[in-house]
């Protein structure tokens, strides 16, 4: 069956297959991959935001700064559904590649964006990760490499790691200390950067992202008990 863009849920499947729905967004819409790209008419960067839907995921494509891109023969943007941040990302990326490929247009500097585009039991400080339910939530925080002084916020908070909004992010592979300030307490974390931007994005102010090496009990909780 030949595969076309689905009027409901925007997608590009089969006729005849289950269609996934309308894929409503039920979190934040988040970058999560960016690449420049050399076309017929300069340099232009696209993206991809990633955000889930319930049970799965959905990614689209966009070209910096909001232009999303559209479904061919149908009103709604393009969609790309997965069963992780990852497999919907990595569809989109695919999309992207064909597309540029079929063009002649040279992809350069393509980066992640995202801390919950790793991969399923990739390994950071000793821990084996997978993609955990983020909460937002702006807290004031501090980091810094030995003593945390440097001041900042969170964007989201997850039982592995965390989103530090800052204008001087640290490079990733950096260890950091972190004290997170609650109403009633403070918390001590440590963690890596795993990924950081310098770039304001809409929805992302700049910052970095961290994965938390064996994040305390009262952090677990207090994490758990958000809604």
């Amino acid at each position: 069956m030949d595969a076309r863009w689905c009027s409901v849920c925007c997608t590009n499947h089969a006729a005849g297959l289950v269609c996934p729905g309308e894929l409503l967004a039920t979190g934040p819409e988040a970058p999560g991959w960016r690449v420049n790209v050399s076309t017929s008419v300069g340099v232009e960067a696209y993206g991809v935001l990633i955000a889930q839907c319930g049970d799965v995921w959905r990614a689209r494509i966009l070209t910096f700064p909001n232009v999303l891109w559209k479904a061919p023969g149908i009103e709604g943007t393009m969609k790309f559904v997965g069963g992780s941040a990852t497999e919907a990302a990595d569809h989109a990326i695919a999309f992207i590649r064909r597309h540029c490929h079929e063009r002649g247009y040279a992809l350069r500097n393509a980066r992640s964006l995202n801390p919950l585009m790793t991969v399923p039991g990739r390994s950071i400080a000793g821990r084996v990760l997978g993609p955990s339910p983020r909460k937002i939530r702006f807290l004031p925080i501090r980091f810094g490499s030995v003593q945390a002084s440097e001041p900042g916020g969170t964007g989201n908070l997850s039982e592995t790691g965390l989103y530090v909004i800052t204008e001087s992010p640290f490079a990733p592979g950096d260890p950091l200390s972190l004290l997170l300030r609650l109403k009633t307490d403070a918390i001590d974390l440590n963690g890596q950067v795993i990924w950081m931007t310098k770039e304001h994005f809409v929805g992302r102010p700049p910052g970095m992202g961290i994965v938390l090496a064996t994040p305390p009990t009262n952090y677990l909780d207090y994490v758990k008990a958000l809604p």
